[in-house]
């Protein structure tokens, strides 16, 4: 039996959505999405959004980092939490993360640094927000771990 591309994806968010109520279409887009989140939130609130890098910590093989995206007037749309596997990206790559000053997709689409994006999970987290854990991988390795919790 041949899958269309997008079948898991609809099927995920229609499990969740039997489970704890409804989603609005924004919500569910930015839950399927596998693209640049920021490009995605942007279009979706028709305000520029802004990269606000609230704690970033680095140990010999990792980085975390836990990022609010804003819209124009400061309205927080998006929590994530970031791990990055040092070992598996290039140093200009790692240094502009260092830096604390870009989104990593943005990061990852200036450097034209080819990846696959694969959702691990989505849910909702105790406050009722819906939330998605997802990879980012290059080279058959992952390079990142995000969870991206919906504030919108």
């Amino acid at each position: 039996m041949r899958r269309e591309f997008g079948s898991s994806a609809l099927k995920r968010i229609s499990t969740l959505e039997k489970k704890s109520g409804k989603l609005s279409v924004q919500q569910r887009i930015l839950l399927a999405e596998i693209g640049t989140v920021e490009q995605t939130l942007s279009i979706l609130v028709c305000s520029p959004v802004s990269v606000h890098v609230s704690r970033q910590t680095e140990t010999e093989s990792t980085i975390l980092r836990e990022v609010i995206l804003t819209e124009k007037t400061g309205r927080p749309l998006i929590r994530a939490n970031s791990k990055v596997y040092k070992q598996n990206l290039p140093a200009d790559i790692i240094e502009e993360i260092r830096k604390a000053n870009l989104g990593i997709g943005t990061i990852l689409s200036q450097k034209n640094f080819e990846t696959f994006r694969k959702i691990v999970r989505i849910g909702r987290d105790l406050s009722g927000a819906p939330y998605r854990i997802y990879r980012i991988i290059h080279a058959g390795k992952i390079a990142f771990e995000i969870r991206e919790t919906i504030l919108m």
